[in-house]
């Protein structure tokens, strides 16, 4: 990671020095791409995907699946994205259990979405869509309003975590979104933009879901 030590390992540092060792207790890592060399466990063209300083960037309309993650029988695990900083653009998206079967994907995405402002969301929102047979459906199940004064060139870490019927997102250690939906029991991960949205990440891995 270009940044060293991410956000969750200093909240993690912190949490024990005050509450206990538990906090932050060592997960079963399913797959795992720090970004040290290759791209090859990623399904994208080259021209879209791209390592600097230790992270993989992403630019132009983008959607790409982590190869691990496609071939895991997991139905419950958190994908974790570490020091995520967008550049520029309207946004990104973390696909969870995502499945092509060759009609389309089907699946859930989280997007960090900076370009759907409203009047309740000036600044953009986060959000859980759905997407069946390749498509997005535009009705989100669930959102959250992003407060704008950290959304650009600031790197977070993002945890979406997929248990039973419940979906968690958590930014920098704190819960800010949750949905319930039993359409999608599993399948894999992977990230999409649109736009002119230039991103980069640091790490990119799936775990276990805290016990």
């Amino acid at each position: 990671s270009l940044f060293g030590v991410s956000v969750s390992d200093a909240y993690c540092k912190v949490a024990k020095s005050i509450v206990s060792e538990q906090a932050c207790a060592g997960k079963k890592i399913y797959c795992n791409d720090s970004f040290d060399s290759s791209l090859s466990g990623w399904n994208s063209s080259k021209d879209k995907l791209s390592i600097k300083d230790g992270q993989m960037c992403f630019s132009k309309p983008l959607q790409s699946l982590n190869q691990c993650s496609m071939n895991m029988n997991q139905s419950d695990y958190v994908v974790k994205l570490d020091d995520v900083v967008l550049n520029k653009g309207d946004g990104y998206g973390v696909f969870i259990r995502a499945k092509d079967d060759g009609k389309g994907l089907n699946g859930y995405i989280l997007q960090y979405d900076p370009g759907l402002k409203s009047n309740n969301n000036k600044n953009g929102a986060l959000i859980i869509r759905k997407w069946i047979n390749g498509r997005e459906i535009v009705e989100p199940i669930a959102s959250a309003p992003l407060n704008g004064s950290d959304t650009y060139n600031t790197p977070h870490d993002i945890e979406v975590s997929a248990e039973g019927n419940v979906l968690t997102v958590t930014v920098d250690g704190k819960k800010v979104l949750t949905a319930q939906d039993d359409t999608y029991a599993s399948g894999g991960s992977g990230i999409r933009s649109w736009d002119g949205t230039s991103a980069c990440m640091g790490n990119f891995s799936i775990l276990e879901p805290p016990k």
